[in-house]
């Protein structure tokens, strides 16, 4: 059935305002970082005013950013890649050849999600205490693989699903081995599955906050805890924190922009059958 102009131009002015509603919040932590903290904290809100890159500039130099920045890449890209290299062939199997615990074994995994930081951290913070790894990168890693295996295995096995078994049959019937079938057969098609949980994972790790406070200090400090530096005891210093804020997610936001075609693909997938 064709839609009236009418009902298109209300889809499309609907559409609009929704994305300016949602951008909204970034665009005014942008333009807050260009403000003296007395515009920042005025009431009416200040939309004149004089901007200035002194805010950014502090953050990247005397805020050590750059520090915190790279402490953040590498947690991310390590825990990532080696949450990937243990979940995949734990989702594989479970999509090809689950058993008759295979829901079980995917519940128990993901009830690790359940339980909030918070009621763990003590057992943790003395694990990690014996073993030397509070304020480590190591650390850190060790966390954000533990958090981020349940994920791939639940959601690359719903991708692993959408192969065709027959698929992987042939495979075999061509004496191919399981490594062979998951490396060059598997794998490849459900490169959009994995864009789409990379990307997840990426923006869990470098937003997540409470264990990289409590497990790490100056040393091994993430991008989220430099930002928490801003709230001193004389009070908040929102033209300087906003600042921090925007240099914090513009990294993400390139790799969701370069990775936006893999995550349209991957998010639609099954969705039309």
């Amino acid at each position: 059935m064709k839609k009236s102009p009418f009902a298109n131009a209300a889809i499309n002015v609907a559409g609009w305002a929704i994305g300016i509603i949602i951008f909204f919040p970034i665009l005014w932590t942008l333009l807050t970082g260009f403000k003296s903290e007395s515009d920042a904290l005025a009431i009416p809100p200040v939309f004149w005013f004089v901007p200035s890159f002194d805010k950014y500039i502090y953050a990247l130099q005397q805020g050590e950013y750059l520090s915190f920045f790279t402490n953040t890449v590498i947690l991310v890209s390590v825990s990532v890649v080696l949450a990937f290299v243990l979940g995949l062939p734990a989702a594989y199997a479970l999509a090809f050849f689950p058993g008759k615990r295979a829901n079980d074994v995917l519940f128990f995994a993901l009830s690790t999600k359940f339980m909030p930081g918070v009621a763990v951290i003590v057992p943790i913070y003395l694990v990690y205490t014996r073993l030397g790894l509070i304020d480590t990168t190591l650390g850190l890693v060790l966390m954000h693989v533990a958090l981020g295996i349940p994920i791939v295995m639940w959601l690359m096995r719903r991708f692993f699903s959408e192969i065709p078994f027959e698929i992987i049959e042939a495979a075999m019937v061509d004496g191919a081995s399981q490594f062979t079938i998951f490396l060059r057969v598997a794998l490849p098609v459900s490169i959009p599955g994995i864009v789409t949980t990379a990307f997840l994972l990426i923006i869990m790790g470098w937003n997540e906050f409470f264990f990289a406070v409590n497990l790490a200090g100056r040393s091994a400090a993430t991008l989220p805890v430099f930002m928490a530096s801003f709230f001193t005891t004389e009070g908040q210093t929102w033209a300087q924190m906003s600042a921090a804020a925007t240099l914090s997610i513009v990294p993400i936001l390139l790799v969701g922009w370069v990775a936006s075609r893999g995550l349209v693909r991957g998010l639609t997938t099954g969705s039309v059958q």
